[in-house]
């Protein structure tokens, strides 16, 4: 059994403080998910843990993306539409996963609990890595903008 202890990587950093901040904090939600799923492999777990995780990480990703959307039209970011799309595009199947979690849960909380395990598992990995290559594509090339023009804003 692998177990992780951080999510995060130095090459993530943006040197802008509170989305550097802001993308710590999905990382560990991502962190305490996939570790609550690992101890659900060996160990009875609350499935209203995992659930609880699961959409503190969807109202972690509506608060960032207004932070950092906010920060994108403040410094005139040429590429804002691309990037907000990319969010809308996160949130959505966001809310895929998160209409499947319940459907297993209501057709059967009791006996579907691998399924619903396996499926929030399934979601951990797609969100850390979606957040990993939206940081090191799209996040770093708004954050270089920024530097560049941060003067002129200040």
């Amino acid at each position: 059994m692998e177990t992780r202890v951080n999510l995060w990587k130095p090459e993530y950093q943006l040197d802008i403080e509170v989305i550097d901040d802001q993308h710590r904090g999905f990382f560990d939600l991502c962190m305490k998910s996939d570790m609550l799923c690992e101890a659900a492999q060996t160990r009875p777990v609350q499935l209203q843990d995992l659930v609880h995780l699961i959409y503190a990480m969807r109202a972690y990703a509506f608060k960032h993306f207004h932070a950092e959307e906010t920060l994108l039209l403040k410094y005139g970011y040429p590429r804002i539409y691309p990037h907000i799309r990319q969010h809308d595009v996160f949130l959505g199947k966001l809310q895929e996963f998160t209409a499947k979690l319940n459907d297993l849960l209501a057709a059967s909380p009791s006996t579907g609990q691998e399924a619903f395990l396996d499926s929030a598992k399934g979601i951990n990995d797609y969100l850390a890595d979606w957040w990993g290559r939206h940081i090191l594509s799209m996040d770093l090339d708004y954050a270089s903008f920024i530097r560049e023009h941060k003067g002129a804003k200040a």
